[in-house]
């Protein structure tokens, strides 16, 4: 028996089957508003490293 998984679009929600071509999106302009908002720097992935200017010097 295969199990079907579905995901859920990080914008809008809705469910992405697992073969969509735009996965994790569920359409292309769900695919582009979330490039345009990492383009404009709304969002940006969390690190754990300090700034330059808080970094030691060995």
């Amino acid at each position: 028996m295969t199990k079907k998984v579905n995901i859920t679009c990080p914008n809008c929600k809705k469910i992405v089957e697992i073969d969509s071509r735009f996965k994790p999106f569920c359409s292309k302009a769900c695919k582009s508003i979330d490039f345009l908002r990492w383009a404009n720097e709304e969002v940006a992935i969390e690190t754990f490293e300090q700034p330059p200017e808080e970094q030691e010097d060995y």
